[in-house]
């Protein structure tokens, strides 16, 4: 099924109240839930561009640079910097790390995501270098699907060495990720966003390689993964002066992408979407991973999983109350956090 772009309304308290459309894309789950997944993510930069409809110049960030672009004296944010540069193999092996931390807390640890960044062997940074600018990838389903190929074939030696080299790995259980260079077109805001040619972040699946063939790694078809960029921090970006035109100060507009990440692994692991895929309206909202819960905390703190996902998952037990008074009674003293707890209203409905 082809991509659909959502719209959702998020409101977040920055000075003050500003509006922010998230823009989450539906997908079918992944029909074949992973129990055991290895990330194996690469690194890619495109060609070099001074392109205004897009964030940066294609590169990856290795050195933090926010000062004003009106006022080159002053610094864009003096506070703490999110997703701070540089932007390299053990920057986004952090990013695996959050990720897994995320997973294995709200599953009852009964989830262990490990990973490796793949590195160029033929580049001191490690990045690999894609064949276009930035913008040509960004139109459609179809051209974010040419990214995620043409990036896992220019790694694929480098990939198909690490899978010698370490055997025991499942090829069914990798999600292969792409980290590009720049900033996903993933929000909308209340101004005109000059920078439309921004990548999509995205779980790639089947369907939007159209008439592309998908890639081959170590002999196995690779038919979906996911794609982000480097950071989802504007700050690092002159064009948040052009978003939020006027202001003297952006650290509250820092977003991280912990959420974003853990937002799309969850297709890949086989959670459900809680919104309603058709109309964009939110089903759970803030409460659930799989709605815009994601981009809680500012996109570092993302929402647990919903109790009905955790248990569709099987990570969490849950305890009938509804014949067990006494049990009942204890809990208003004594409900343990990581526990949930069941009342029904009917033979087909509980809370």
């Amino acid at each position: 099924m082809y991509i659909l772009r959502i719209f959702f309304s998020l409101y977040i308290a920055i000075n003050s109240t500003l509006l922010f459309g998230l823009d989450l894309p539906k997908h079918s789950s992944n029909p074949n839930p992973i129990s055991n997944p290895y990330i194996i993510a690469i690194m890619v930069e495109f060609q070099e561009d001074n392109n205004p409809l897009t964030s940066g110049n294609g590169l990856f960030i290795d050195s933090l640079d926010i000062t004003m672009i009106s006022e080159p004296m002053l610094s864009r944010c003096n506070q703490f910097i999110l997703d701070r540069p540089p932007h390299n193999a053990t920057y986004f092996t952090d990013q695996i790390e959050a990720l897994s931390n995320y997973y294995k807390s709200i599953s009852n640890d009964n989830l262990n995501i490990n990973g490796k960044v793949i590195p160029n062997s033929d580049n001191e940074k490690g990045f690999y270098k894609l064949s276009k600018e930035m913008d040509v990838y960004a139109y459609s389903d179809s051209t974010l699907s040419e990214l995620f190929k043409e990036s896992l074939e220019l790694a694929k030696v480098d990939i198909e060495l690490h899978l010698e080299l370490n055997p025991s790995i499942d090829f069914s259980d990798i999600i292969f990720t792409i980290f590009h260079a720049g900033i996903g077109q993933d929000f909308s805001f209340p101004t005109l966003d000059p920078t439309v040619y921004d990548i999509k972040s995205a779980y790639l699946e089947p369907d939007m390689f159209g008439n592309i063939d998908f890639p081959i790694i170590d002999g196995n078809i690779v038919s979906s993964g996911i794609l982000l960029p480097e950071s989802q921090n504007m700050l690092f970006f002159s064009s948040i002066e052009d978003i939020f035109y006027g202001e003297d100060s952006y650290c509250d507009y820092q977003l991280g992408m912990t959420g974003t990440f853990s937002f799309l692994m969850g297709y890949a692991l086989g959670l459900p979407p809680l919104f309603n895929t058709e109309t964009g309206d939110p089903g759970v909202g803030i409460f659930g991973l799989m709605d815009y819960g994601s981009n809680n905390g500012r996109g570092i703190i993302p929402s647990l999983p919903t109790p009905w996902t955790r248990i569709l998952m099987n990570w969490s037990n849950v305890t009938n109350l509804t014949t067990n008074a006494t049990l009942s009674e204890s809990l208003v003293f004594n409900v343990e956090s990581s526990e949930i707890y069941k009342f029904d209203l009917s033979d087909n409905q509980y809370f």
